[in-house]
């Protein structure tokens, strides 16, 4: 039997490809999040966190899941904003 993955808010969030790497990403599967996990049962409130990998994203809603967790997506962080404005700009051009 399945049981419901907890569910943490994440605030001031962005993608990055992996855990050593000083870039960012889009939104998928297989990248990972940074942010500000709130709600979490084990960790403080605030804590900055790097989740496990992406294994599917719910757009519409504002909901990444990992393999055990359900991430909430708040506000993204102020870089990750404007590095997706930047995308955004070169795929129209």
């Amino acid at each position: 039997m399945r049981t419901q993955k907890p569910s943490v808010k994440l605030e001031d969030w962005a993608v990055v490809p992996g855990a050593t790497i000083g870039t960012y990403g889009q939104l998928e599967a297989g990248n990972l999040l940074v942010g500000r996990a709130f709600g979490h049962q084990r960790i403080n409130e605030g804590m900055f966190i790097v989740t496990s990998p992406i294994v599917r994203v719910d757009s519409e809603n504002g909901i990444a899941e990992t393999r055990n967790t359900s991430y909430s997506l708040g506000m993204a962080g102020h870089e990750y904003q404007a590095w997706t404005r930047d995308q955004t700009i070169v795929s129209a051009a």
